[in-house]
């Protein structure tokens, strides 16, 4: 599939999880993930449509570096902050693909994570109340964070 449709297909299905009045599932998540990571795959670039960008009302994209610093936020004050020292980023490091749920300051948040390459993994974190259903397939074994 040639450059320009990926980019079409991207940006439509960015816009239809973005839509707030979408239901917001686990394997459209999923979906979402895996798209945005083949496109970011094919051009680094493309990570700066993600730029403010939310699924749902507060769910948003990040890149973490294998070292636990991140190199993409939207919050830009986050970039090269060293986060290693968390489990749920430990888990992520360690896991590389998969998703994870824990509580922090009393929310239960999932973080779906995906490898874009060897040196840096795409996440989304989201609010377990965003989502229209019960997210089955995360590993709930982390510890809390405050």
């Amino acid at each position: 599939m040639n450059r320009k449709i990926k980019i079409i297909l991207l940006t439509l299905s960015l816009a239809n999880l973005f839509c707030s009045e979408m239901q917001i599932t686990e394997n459209n998540v999923r979906r979402e993930m895996l798209s945005a990571a083949d496109y970011i795959r094919e051009d680094k670039t493309a990570v700066y449509k993600l730029d403010k960008r939310t699924i749902g009302r507060k769910g948003y994209f990040y890149i973490i570096r294998n070292d636990g610093t991140i190199s993409y936020h939207p919050k830009k004050a986050l970039i090269n902050f060293d986060f290693s020292r968390y489990p749920f980023i430990q888990k992520i490091l360690k896991d590389r693909n998969g998703c994870i749920s824990f509580n922090a300051d009393g929310t239960l948040r999932y973080v779906f994570f995906t490898e874009i390459d060897t040196g840096e993994i795409l996440c989304l974190t989201i609010e377990s109340t965003e989502f229209s259903d019960t997210v089955h397939d995360c590993d709930s074994n982390i510890e809390e964070t405050k």
